[in-house]
C-alpha cells in the first residue's frame, strides 16, 4: 500500500468525527505537514487546511467530542495566514480585548491581498466550533473567567463578521447555547448570570446592577449582538429558563441564610425588646409616666444594635435573586415564550425581606417578576401594582389619594338610647387593605389613629389579617411609629404610650436594623416627650441614650407640643376631636351662645409669665390681654399644692390604716370584766376624743395652708388688680356704661386713651378692689348715699375705700400719673361705676337701709382656659369666683361648640351609683335619703365594667352621680371615654363625687390627661369633681347639699337662713361649698369642668 499523500488524511476525516487519539494525532500532524508544504494542487490556498480542520472540528464535536474537537480548531488557527493567525492567542489573554477592534484590521489585509470572500465565513464556522469545544469540555474546574472573556471576544467579532442577519441569527444562537451550556457543565450559573448581565449592562434600568460587571469587559450596544440575537429556539430558551431558575434558588438560599444569621445576631436585642415590654398593655395608664422594664445600660445595647450593620441583610445579598429577576425579565421582553416562573410563596417571601431592610426598590423590582398568587390563595393583602404603590407611598410619604371612605358610615352607628360607638368599631369595618393603606401612607393623626386603634382594640380579626401578611407588618410598623411620634407631639403621651408595646412586639417577630430603628424612633420620641418632667431621672437618661436614632423633623410635621404650648390652649383635646369630627361631622360653631366670657391663662415659653387673654360675647368688647412676670410664682404655688397633696394624702392613709388596726385589734381582744371594761371606756373615749381633735387640727392645717395659697393667689405677688379679669361679665348695657365712664375718666386724667380695655375691666370688678372677701361676705352700699357725703358714714368708707384702692392700682400699673385733682376724678369715676352697676342688682338683696350688696351683681358665667400645669390651683377659692359662674374648659372653642345649655332633673332623670364598694356606710345613711326619689335611679351595687354607659343611655340619664372611691373608672374607664365618638346630645352631665377624679396630670411637654378631659370628650356637657383627696364625711356635706340644690329643694345655710335658688349649677356649687367645714381643703376641692349649665327649667311650646 503506497502512503499516504501530504494532506490526504485531512481531506478523508474532514467531514467524519474523530473516533481516538491516533486519529487525531494524524489528522493533526497531516495538517501541518500539509501547510508547510503549501501544496497548492491540493489545497489551492493556505486557508483551505483551516475549511479542512474546522470541518473535522465540526464533525468531531457534533459527535461529542469536545475534548478532540478542541486541538482540531486550536490547531486550525494556528494555520491561519496572518494576520488571523493573531485569533489562536484569543484563549490566553491576559486583559480584555476589543473584538471589533482586533478582526477589522486583519478583514482590510485579507482583502488588499486578494483573499476569498469566504474567509468571514471560515473564521466564524471555526470560532463558533472553538467556543463550543471550549463549552463541551468544561467542569467544575474551569476557569469561568478565561471562557467568559473568550465568549465576550468571540460574540463582537461574530457580529462583525456575520455577511447578514440570518446567518448572524444561527451563530447567535449557537454562541449563546455554548455560553449557557458552559455554565451547566462548570456549575457556574452565578458567573455566567453575571457574564450575561454585563453583556445587556445597557438594557439595565437599575445603576446598582449596571455597575456589577466582574469580568473586566468593555461591553456597548451592538458589539456583541449575540445575547440579544440568540435568544430563541426551544433548547436555547430552556437552558435560559434553567439558568435563571437555577441562580434563583441560590439566591435564595443564601438571602435565607443571610436572614437566619441576622436574626441569630438580633436575639440579645429581641430578648430586651421581649422582656422590657412583657407585662406592658395596649390599655390607658393612669401613670402613663411610669419608667419602662428597661434599664439605661439595656437601651444603650439596643442603641448599639441597632446602629451596627449587623442586624442588616447587606444589599448585596439580594444580587443573585435581582439578576435571575431581569435575566427572566429580559426573555418575555425579547418575545420568547418562557416557561420558568419563579414560585410566588418564594418571591413574596423576599419581597418581605427586601421590605423588613427597607429595600423598596429591590422589593418593586421582585414584584415586577410577573410571579402571581394561585386562585384562592389569600396569604397577601396587597400584590402588583397595588403593592408597589403602597411602596411608592410609604417612602415617598406621600398620603394623596389615599381614602378609605367608610366614614360616613359612624352615623348608621348611633341609635336612639344606645351609647355612640367607640372609635376602632367603626374602622373595624374597614376593610383590611384599607386600614393597611393608611397607616403605611397617611402623615395625619386624623387618619391614622383610627387604623392604629383598629390594630390594637379591634376584635383582632383585620388585626391577625395585616399581621400573618408576610409583608403588611413593615408597613404597620412604619405607620405606627410615625403615629406615636406624631401623637407625641400633640401632646398626647398616655395614647402614644399604648401603641409603644405593640411596635415592639412587631419588631421582635421581625427582627431588623431598619426595624429596630424604627422601634427605638417611637420609644425615644415618647421619653423625649416625658423627661421634661421627670423627677427620677429615668426618662432623662433614656433620652440621653437613644438621642442619636431620634430622626430630624421633616418641614410637613406639625410642631412639637412645647413650640405652641404658651399659645394653644387644649391642643391635644383638639386634635382628638378633629379625628372624630372626620367621622361624625365638625361640630358647628353655634352663633347664639349663651352670654359668657372666657379668661385664657397660660403660661409663656420661658416660664418668667403668664398671658392673660380674655375675651367676651358681648357685642363691642374687644379681646384684652395682658402679661404678668408671676409665671414662676405661679409654678411655686403649684409645686404647694402638690406638696399640701401629698402631706393630706398621707394623713388620710394613715387614718384608714389606723381604723383598720383598731379593728383588728378588738377582734383579738378578750371579754374584760365590768370594772375593767368601765375603765378601759372610758380610757378608749378618752382617747378617740384626743385622736378625733388632733385629727380635726391636722385637717384645719391643710385647710389653712390652702388659704395661704388663695391668698397669695389674690395678692400683687400673683394677679392682684388683674383677678378682675376673672369677673364674670355684667349686662351688655352696664359694660357699655362702664366704657364710656372709663373713656370719660382717661380724658379728665389726661391719661392715655389705649387704656380704656384696662380700666373698664377694672370698674367691672371694682368692688373686689378694696377688699378680699370670704364666702358670704358682703359689700354693702347705696349710690344715693354716696352722692350725699356724710349721709351714710359706711358708704362714704366704702367709696372711699374703692377710689384709694383705684389710685393705687392706676399709679402702680402706669395707667394714671400721680396729680392733685387725681383722687377727686377718681371718686366721681367710682361713684358712677357704682351707680350703673346697682342698677343690675335685684331688689331682692336690699338691706333695710336701702342698701345693695356690690358682691351679688348678676354676671355671665367665666370659663378658664388654663395652662395644663396650672390645674392644680384653687382658682375657685379667689373672691372674684366666689359667686361660682365660674367653669374650666379644655379649649377657647369648647364653649361656642358646646350644644348643652340647661339641666332639668327636678323631675327626674339622675342615676346615682352610692358606695358601690359597700365599705362606706355613713355616706349610705347620708345620701341614700336624698337619691331615692321619684325619677331617679340608685344603685348601691357595683356594675359589671362596660355595662355602666349602656345603663345610663337605656335609662336616658340626664346627671350621673358617682358617690365611691376615687374616680370610678371600675365602671367608666377613660380609655373608654376617650376613645368613644363623642355625643352631645345624650350623654348625661356627671358628677364624680370621688378622691381626686378631677385630678389633671399636665407637664411642660404633654398636654392635660384626666377624667374631666375624658369625658368632656365623650359629649358631657358638664363635669364636676374633686382635684384632690377629700374625707367622706366633708365631701358627702357638700354633695348632699348640691343635689339638694339641683332638685329645686329649698335648702337652710347654716345659720337658719334660706339660700336663694341658684341660677346654674356653678352656683349651686358655690353653695354648697357653704356646708364644708373646711372651706379650703373640702370646698375648693370640688370643681366644674365644661359648660356651667343653667339650671331654669325648660318650658315647652
Amino acid at each position: 500500500m503506497r502512503p499516504a499523500a501530504v494532506g490526504e488524511i485531512l481531506i478523508q476525516k474532514a467531514n467524519c468525527p474523530l473516533s481516538d487519539e491516533a486519529e487525531l494525532h494524524a489528522v493533526l500532524t497531516d495538517a501541518r505537514a500539509a501547510a508547510a508544504a503549501r501544496n497548492v494542487l491540493l489545497f489551492g490556498d493556505a486557508w483551505r487546511t483551516v475549511r479542512l480542520l474546522a470541518s473535522a472540528a465540526r464533525c468531531t464535536l457534533q459527535a461529542g467530542r469536545g475534548d478532540f474537537a478542541l486541538p482540531l480548531i486550536t490547531t486550525a488557527f494556528d494555520l491561519c495566514p496572518e494576520p488571523f493567525r493573531r485569533l489562536a492567542s484569543l484563549q490566553n489573554e491576559k486583559e480584555a480585548v476589543e473584538g471589533c477592534a482586533l478582526v477589522r484590521p486583519m478583514l482590510t489585509a485579507a482583502k488588499s491581498e486578494g483573499v476569498g470572500q469566504d474567509v468571514p465565513a471560515v473564521v466564524c464556522t471555526a470560532l463558533m466550533v472553538w467556543h463550543g469545544a471550549l463549552a463541551s469540555t468544561a467542569s467544575t474546574s474551569s476557569c469561568p473567567r478565561g471562557f467568559f472573556r473568550f465568549s465576550h471576544v468571540a460574540g463582537e467579532i461574530l457580529t462583525e463578521l456575520a455577511m447578514d442577519a440570518s446567518t448572524l441569527d444561527k451563530l447567535a444562537e449557537c454562541w449563546l447555547y455554548n455560553t449557557l451550556a458552559f455554565a451547566d457543565r462548570s456549575n457556574n450559573t452565578k458567573a455566567a448570570a453575571f457574564y450575561l448581565l454585563e453583556e445587556l449592562q445597557d438594557e439595565i434600568q437599575t445603576p446598582e446592577l449596571r455597575e456589577r460587571g466582574e469580568w473586566g469587559l468593555v461591553c456597548s450596544a451592538g458589539r456583541n449582538a449575540c445575547v440579544r440575537v440568540g435568544l430563541h429556539g426551544p433548547q436555547v430558551v430552556a437552558k435560559w429558563d434553567r439558568l435563571c431558575m437555577n441562580l434563583y434558588a441560590e439566591g435564595c438560599a443564601f438571602l435565607h441564610a443571610s436572614q437566619e444569621e441576622v436574626q441569630r445576631r438580633a436575639s440579645g436585642a429581641m430578648s430586651i425588646l421581649r422582656k422590657s415590654f412583657a407585662t406592658e398593655k395596649t390599655c390607658y395608664l393612669i401613670d402613663f409616666r411610669r419608667p419602662l422594664q428597661m434599664s439605661s445600660q439595656e437601651a444603650t445595647l439596643l442603641r448599639d444594635a441597632a446602629a451596627s450593620t449587623d442586624l442588616c441583610v447587606p444589599r448585596e445579598d439580594f444580587t443573585p435573586i435581582r439578576v435571575a429577576c431581569f435575566l427572566k425579565h429580559y426573555t418575555g421582553r425579547e418575545g420568547c415564550t418562557s416557561s420558568v416562573s419563579f414560585p410566588f410563596a418564594s418571591v413574596s417571601s423576599v419581597v418581605s425581606i427586601a421590605q423588613r431592610h427597607r429595600y423598596a426598590d429591590i422589593a418593586i423590582e421582585l414584584i415586577r417578576t410577573g410571579s402571581a398568587p394561585s386562585l384562592g390563595d389569600d396569604s397577601l393583602l396587597l400584590w402588583g401594582t397595588e403593592l408597589e404603590c403602597l411602596i411608592n407611598r410609604a417612602v415617598g410619604s406621600d398620603g394623596a389619594g389615599v381614602e378609605c371612605a367608610p366614614r360616613e358610615r359612624a352615623s348608621t352607628h348611633v341609635h336612639f338610647g344606645v351609647p355612640s360607638p367607640l372609635l376602632h368599631e367603626i374602622a373595624q369595618e374597614w376593610r383590611a387593605t384599607d386600614v393597611l393603606r393608611i397607616l403605611a401612607s397617611s402623615q395625619t393623626v386624623e387618619d391614622k389613629l383610627p387604623a392604629g386603634l383598629t390594630m390594637i382594640r379591634g376584635d383582632r380579626t383585620i388585626g391577625h389579617q395585616i399581621l400573618r401578611d408576610k409583608i403588611a407588618p413593615s408597613f404597620v410598623l412604619d405607620g405606627l411609629s410615625r403615629l406615636i411620634v406624631c401623637l407625641v407631639d400633640e401632646g398626647d403621651l398616655p395614647l402614644a404610650r399604648c401603641f409603644i408595646p405593640f411596635v415592639a412586639g412587631i419588631c421582635e417577630r421581625m427582627s431588623s436594623q431598619a426595624n429596630l430603628l424604627v422601634t427605638l424612633h417611637a420609644i425615644a420620641a415618647f421619653a423625649q416627650g416625658c423627661h421634661y418632667d421627670d423627677t427620677d431621672g429615668y426618662w432623662t437618661a433614656v433620652t440621653r441614650v437613644l438621642l442619636p436614632v431620634l430622626l430630624p423633623r421633616s418641614s410637613g410635621m406639625s410642631p412639637a407640643y412645647r413650640q405652641t404650648k404658651s399659645v394653644v390652649a387644649g391642643r391635644t383635646f383638639s386634635s382628638r376631636r378633629r379625628v372624630f369630627d372626620a367621622f361624625c361631622g365638625t361640630f358647628h360653631t353655634r352663633e347664639n351662645v349663651h352670654s359668657h366670657c372666657q379668661l385664657q391663662v397660660l403660661l409663656t415659653s420661658d416660664h418668667e409669665g403668664v398671658q392673660l387673654s380674655r375675651s367676651s360675647s358681648v357685642e363691642g368688647m374687644t379681646v384684652w390681654e395682658k402679661v404678668l412676670p408671676v409665671g414662676r410664682t405661679l409654678l411655686e404655688m403649684v409645686a404647694r399644692m402638690r406638696e399640701i397633696e401629698a402631706q393630706n394624702r398621707r394623713h388620710l392613709e394613715a387614718t384608714l390604716y389606723n381604723k383598720e388596726v383598731s379593728l383588728l385589734g378588738k377582734e383579738k381582744m378578750e371579754a374584760p370584766s365590768d370594772a375593767t371594761e368601765a375603765f378601759s371606756n372610758s380610757e378608749v373615749e378618752r382617747q378617740s376624743r384626743k385622736a378625733r381633735a388632733e385629727w380635726w387640727e391636722q385637717r384645719h392645717a391643710f385647710d389653712s395652708a390652702m388659704r395661704k395659697v388663695v391668698e397669695k393667689l389674690q395678692s400683687d405677688e400673683c394677679f392682684g388688680c388683674w383677678r378682675v379679669a376673672m369677673c364674670g361679665d355684667l349686662s351688655p348695657s352696664c359694660l357699655l356704661e362702664l366704657k364710656r365712664v372709663a373713656a370719660q375718666l382717661l380724658h379728665d386724667i389726661g391719661a392715655p386713651a389705649h387704656h380704656v380695655l384696662d380700666l373698664t375691666l377694672i370698674l367691672a370688678g371694682l368692688p373686689f378692689l378694696g377688699t378680699r372677701c370670704c364666702a358670704g361676705g358682703k359689700l354693702l352700699f347705696s349710690p344715693s348715699h354716696g352722692s350725699a357725703e356724710g349721709k351714710c358714714a359706711s358708704c362714704d368708707e366704702v367709696l372711699c375705700n374703692l377710689s384709694e384702692a383705684l389710685e393705687i392700682e392706676l399709679l402702680k400699673n402706669g395707667i394714671a400719673a400721680p396729680s392733685t385733682g387725681l383722687l377727686s376724678a377718681l371718686r366721681g369715676a367710682c361713684l358712677s361705676a357704682l351707680a350703673k352697676m346697682c342698677k343690675a342688682i335685684s331688689v331682692a338683696c336690699e338691706s333695710e337701709l336701702g342698701h345693695l350688696d356690690l358682691l351679688s351683681l348678676s354676671r355671665s358665667s367665666l370659663y378658664l382656659v388654663l395652662d395644663n400645669e396650672l390645674h392644680a390651683l384653687p382658682l375657685e377659692g379667689m373672691d372674684v369666683l366666689l359667686a361660682g359662674n365660674v367653669a374650666r374648659v379644655p379649649t377657647s372653642t369648647f364653649i361656642s361648640t358646646s350644644k348643652a345649655e340647661s339641666l332639668d332633673i327636678c323631675d327626674g332623670g339622675v342615676y346615682c351609683v352610692i358606695d358601690p364598694a359597700g365599705d362606706m356606710p355613713k355616706t349610705s345613711k347620708r345620701l341614700l335619703p336624698v337619691c331615692r326619689r321619684t325619677g331617679w335611679k340608685t344603685s348601691t351595687e357595683s356594675v359589671p365594667c362596660g355595662k355602666l354607659m349602656h345603663e345610663l343611655y337605656s335609662y336616658r340619664a340626664k346627671a350621673y352621680v358617682y358617690v365611691g372611691h376615687g374616680k370610678g373608672e371600675r365602671f367608666l374607664h377613660r380609655g373608654e371615654l376617650y376613645e368613644r365618638l363623642p355625643d352631645p346630645d345624650e350623654f348625661p352631665a356627671v358628677f364624680l363625687m370621688g378622691c381626686s377624679s378631677a385630678y389633671m396630670e399636665g407637664g411642660a411637654s404633654y398636654d392635660s390627661y384626666g377624667m374631666p378631659y375624658a369625658f368632656l370628650h365623650a359629649g358631657c356637657p358638664l363635669f364636676l369633681g374633686c382635684l384632690w383627696h377629700v374625707t367622706d364625711g366633708e365631701i358627702d356635706r357638700l354633695t348632699k347639699r348640691l343635689l339638694l340644690l339641683l332638685a329645686g329643694e329649698a335648702v337652710n345655710d347654716g345659720d337658719g337662713a334660706s339660700l336663694l335658688p341658684p341660677r346654674t349649677v356653678g352656683e349651686a356649687l358655690a353653695l354648697a361649698r357653704r356646708a364644708c367645714k373646711l372651706p379650703f381643703l373640702t370646698g375648693c376641692a370640688a370643681v366644674l369642668y365644661g359648660t356651667n349649665l343653667s339650671l331654669e327649667r325648660t318650658v315647652d311650646g
